[in-house]
């Protein structure tokens, strides 16, 4: 019996093959299968051609095909793995062209941070974006520099390790991002990596659902050390979002253990029907800080630029502070506290003064009623500025969040109208004066800070600075009958206050740390700093002496274009509430 792989089929003859016609065999006794219906009714010599044994593809060679695909498969990615890191001498260089860059923003999709099954030798380099490799050496000190430098300006993510290869293994995305923001790159580099950044976050965990520490902990590097561009243009809104979005998903809003069952979870109600309640991991001291630190940037944003912050200030924060404040595991976790404090301070004073102009009450409100308030929560402030350790009454950061935390109590919106009758009290014009020295102990607070730290300076120093500026210049160039702006001016030198500033971006500039060489808008970062300071000088000289309510507005419909940089304070002023005085 034949194969049933192997059939054998009839070939057409000649006659037919040339006519393009059906061809049917005939078979006879006398001649079988040698003469064909169309030759034979047409009376032509017929031949049959050789037949050919035509092979099936059974299910038994299809299986063998796919099966030698996937071996060509693993194959190649066995080769890919085992790739070895190219070696310090074989590093290309740094030219980084816009087809290189957008090459890496399409293969982050698909491509891990590194492959756990091969790492690199430790004389190796770390590639983080093309035209951007650190060696493990170098990390090494970047770390040590990292904690120094960096960490007491923002001390809500430290590093479980020193040495970078073990940060590599085990947190590279919170390690790419250290560099990045130590050893800044060139401005190509720079953006590629905040690109890459969000590519590489986004794809984690939206697409591949990955919920992690590591991803909330380099998110908060990098809003920590950007500039305050970053955040007047609104980039930081979607990964915020997301970071608020993780500590949910990791627990990190709620205690370990629900104390009231009421309030709990209906999933965990229903597991605990069937006796398959799951004991909830403990949370450690990183995810502590992790959670205080997304509270700290949220926090922040609300009070200084007026947007929604996201994230209230729970029990559950409330025990992690009292967690980190009995353990006390790093130096800086006193700090840490205390800025998480006086930030509950300054959200009081958004919830009770941020919508005072959108409160249908708010014009009924007496000024007698605000001052109460306003007494209140300054009771409140300076009973926790005694309470603060020497050593943390002098910090420079607690020293500016009090002072910013005054500036915003006590700003004249706050206090009624300046076209009001006078109450018997002077309650406005005490407040304008007092805001006026609070925002003079801001800058103050910002003067003690060595120029060799400038680099190092989160947003938030720079900030609160620009909020000192802003309230400052308001306050000299308003008419208020509750104001005499003549004293003010005299006594408040605002010029020499901007030259001093100007004049110690610029010598910190050229300090020569690797965070000096930070360009924003085609010059480095500091300098940008510098020439505001100069532009609103120049426009303040100006303008000095001269009734006009509407400050910002007046720049920009007359002077703006005269002093570069000067758009910048209009928006940034523009997103802070308590525009008018």
């Amino acid at each position: 019996m034949s194969s049933p792989l192997h059939v054998d089929k009839p070939r057409a003859c000649p006659n037919c093959s040339r006519a393009k016609a059906k061809c049917v065999w005939l078979a006879t006794d006398e001649d079988p299968e040698q003469t064909c219906q169309r030759c034979l009714r047409n009376k032509l010599a017929c031949s049959k051609p050789h037949s050919l044994s035509k092979r099936r593809r059974g299910k038994a060679n299809q299986s063998k095909v796919i099966e030698q695909k996937l071996d060509n498969i693993m194959a190649l990615l066995s080769q890919e793995r085992n790739r070895p890191i190219e070696s310090p001498s074989s590093i290309p260089s740094n030219d980084l062209t816009p087809a290189a860059i957008q090459t890496s923003h399409q293969d982050i999709r698909s491509t891990p941070l590194h492959t756990p099954a091969s790492y690199p030798p430790q004389d190796a380099f770390i590639s983080i974006v093309p035209g951007f490799q650190i060696s493990f050496s170098e990390a090494d000190q970047v770390l040590q520099e990292y904690m120094t430098e960096m960490l007491p300006q923002f001390p809500f993510v430290l590093l479980p390790s020193l040495e970078a290869y073990e940060m590599y293994k085990h947190k590279p995305l919170l390690l790419k991002t250290i560099l990045w923001v130590c050893r800044p790159p060139g401005p190509e580099a720079y953006v590629a990596f905040e690109n890459w950044l969000r590519q590489h976050v986004a794809y984690q965990t939206v697409v591949l659902m990955n919920k992690s520490l590591e991803i909330v902990q380099a998110l908060l590097v990098f809003f920590a050390w950007n500039d305050i561009f970053f955040f007047a243009n609104s980039k930081d809104t979607s990964l915020l979002q997301l970071a608020i979005g993780l500590l949910a998903d990791l627990g990190l809003h709620k205690r370990p253990s629900t104390t009231n069952p009421a309030f709990g979870s209906i999933v965990d109600d229903a597991a605990d029907l069937r006796n398959d309640l799951q004991p909830q991991p403990g949370h450690s001291s990183d995810d502590r800080r992790a959670a205080l630190g997304v509270y700290y940037i949220a926090s922040i944003r609300c009070s200084i630029f007026g947007k929604l912050s996201g994230v209230e200030y729970t029990p559950r924060l409330d025990d992690c502070v009292g967690q980190l404040l009995q353990d006390q595991e790093h130096a800086t976790d006193l700090l840490l506290v205390n800025l998480i404090r006086i930030r509950q301070i300054a959200i009081k004073v958004n919830d009770v003064f941020g919508n005072t102009g959108d409160h249908p009450l708010a014009e009924k409100t007496s000024t007698s009623v605000r001052a109460i308030v306003v007494a209140s929560i300054r009771n409140e402030l300076d009973t926790y500025i005694s309470s603060l350790p020497e050593h943390l009454q002098s910090n420079h950061l607690l020293r500016s969040h009090c002072a910013a935390v005054r500036v915003r109590l006590l700003e004249p919106v706050n206090h009624g109208n300046r076209h009001d009758p006078l109450e018997p009290t002077h309650l406005r014009c005490r407040a304008m004066w007092d805001c006026l020295q609070s925002t003079q102990a801001l800058i103050d607070a910002f003067l003690s800070i060595p120029i060799e730290s400038y680099s190092s300076l989160t947003f938030v120093s720079i900030l609160h600075l620009a909020l000192a500026i802003i309230k400052a210049l308001r306050l000299l160039c308003v008419e208020d009958q509750a104001w005499d702006l003549h004293t003010a001016q005299t006594m408040y030198n605002l010029p020499d206050i901007l030259q001093r500033l100007s004049k110690l971006f610029e010598e910190a500039s050229r300090v020569g740390k690797p965070r000096c060489g930070i360009m924003t808008n085609g010059r480095p970062m500091l300098c940008e700093y510098a020439e505001s300071y100069k532009a609103i000088e120049h426009w303040y000289l100006s303008k000095v002496g001269m009734a006009h309510s509407d400050l910002m507005d007046s720049v920009v419909g007359h002077d703006g274009d005269q002093y570069k940089g000067f758009d910048f304070w209009n928006q940034l002023s523009d997103l802070t509430y308590g525009l008018g005085p």
